[in-house]
């Protein structure tokens, strides 16, 4: 929802935070637009004000996603609604937020679970009907924001109340409170999250029910320095001189492969520079955790439309615009690898980000070691990413 502002007065909302997956995080997203929408008006507080109403579309950084450890992943791309309609639409090209519990947003005055659960059921049972149509998809956010706003649910009186000036208004708003008369809190719930800015519209969205991981999404550790491994990887993004993948995991990857990670630290890396760096990591005498980690983190990346488009197909990957990093493992006796109890189930991404924070902070000769040299938690770690190389291989 794009606010068109006439009331400039916003007051301005401190962030909580807490528990899914083991971990929220933050997000940092860039704006794709408003669509399908329709330009309505309503009143808030006795102020009249108009809004460009609808989906709106965000692309999740693949450059610096944030800590969030579920989907949208890196590059996804995904629709939002506003919960706040007087607040500005979020500014700039790269705009960081922080994820939330919807029951916990706006900070300054909590909607609390039963407007949370009315919000998760409308998106439960209505949010298939917006497809492409622009009177269903601005009647959604207008019956949120009656949740969210007002103490009761009809659009006509209250604190909240939707324009009704013309004949798409009037669709709109007859629409959006068809929905909500329906709301009966026994009808399916959408699993969703909130976007939450101090400066920028709060926003809902869903995150889709993750799958544990599946065959065609990694491969093992000998596939990657083999003649197909070596191909694919100096394939991506145009061709062996690209720098994409080595700057993706050095940004998302700082203590193993980025700014902390010293000789490791592939930022600027072309992929045939990659190819011949994970070759090294593969002729290693004895474990090699090094190649083990590598291998999931090249899968994750190859397996993401967004990211690397569709080059890994051909040869055997499941591709998809989530990829393997949304993909989930039970870890066993390794949680203390992890930093979690054991049995948990992580997706892959949590996974490698849990790595990654782990070997960080290290001295003398094991300083840029994986766990910083730590045998008890090599050993778990090397375990798991075994698993997931070869569980999933293609």
């Amino acid at each position: 929802m794009t606010a068109i502002k006439t009331n400039p007065s916003n007051q301005l909302e401190a962030l909580e935070d807490r528990q899914l997956f083991s971990a929220m995080g933050t997000m940092n997203v860039i704006d794709s637009g408003v669509a399908p929408s329709l330009i309505t008006s309503y009143t808030l507080n006795g102020i009249k004000d108009y809004a460009d109403a609808g989906v709106s579309n965000f692309t999740r950084s693949s450059t610096n996603p944030g800590t969030f450890a579920a989907s949208p992943t890196p590059g996804e791309k995904f629709g939002t609604f506003c919960l706040e309609p007087d607040q500005e639409f979020p500014s700039g090209a790269n705009v960081a937020y922080s994820v939330i519990n919807l029951e916990s947003d706006p900070e300054n005055g909590p909607m609390g679970a039963a407007k949370a659960s009315a919000i998760r059921e409308l998106w439960g049972r209505f949010h298939t009907a917006i497809g492409n149509n622009n009177t269903n998809a601005a009647a959604f956010p207008v019956a949120v924001w009656e949740i969210v706003t007002d103490t009761g649910r009809n659009l006509s009186t209250g604190v909240f109340r939707a324009g009704a000036a013309n004949p798409t208004e009037t669709a709109i708003k007859n629409q959006a409170q068809s929905w909500l008369n329906q709301i009966t809190g026994t009808g399916p719930k959408a699993n969703l999250l909130a976007l939450a800015s101090p400066t920028d519209q709060d926003l809902v969205f869903e995150v889709p029910t993750l799958s544990p991981l599946q065959r065609g999404q990694t491969a093992t550790i000998g596939y990657w320095q083999n003649k197909n491994g070596q191909a694919l990887l100096k394939s991506l993004n145009g061709g062996p001189t690209a720098t994409n993948l080595g700057n993706w995991l050095a940004t998302n990857f700082p203590n193993l492969w980025g700014a902390n990670a010293g000789p490791n630290n592939l930022a600027g890396r072309t992929n045939a520079q990659i190819a011949s760096y994970y070759v090294t990591r593969f002729n290693v005498r004895g474990q090699k955790l090094d190649a083990q980690i590598l291998s999931v983190a090249f899968a994750t990346y190859a397996t993401n439309s967004t990211l690397a488009g569709s080059v890994a197909v051909k040869y055997g990957f499941k591709v998809n615009t989530m990829g393997t990093a949304s993909a989930t493992v039970n870890i066993g006796a390794a949680g203390s690898a992890f930093g979690v109890a054991n049995n948990t189930s992580l997706s892959v991404w949590q996974i490698l980000r849990a790595t990654d924070q782990l070997s960080a902070g290290g001295t003398g000769a094991s300083r840029f070691d994986l766990y910083n040299g730590n045998q008890t938690l090599r050993n778990l770690a090397n375990t798991l990413y075994t698993y997931i190389n070869e569980h999933g291989d293609i």
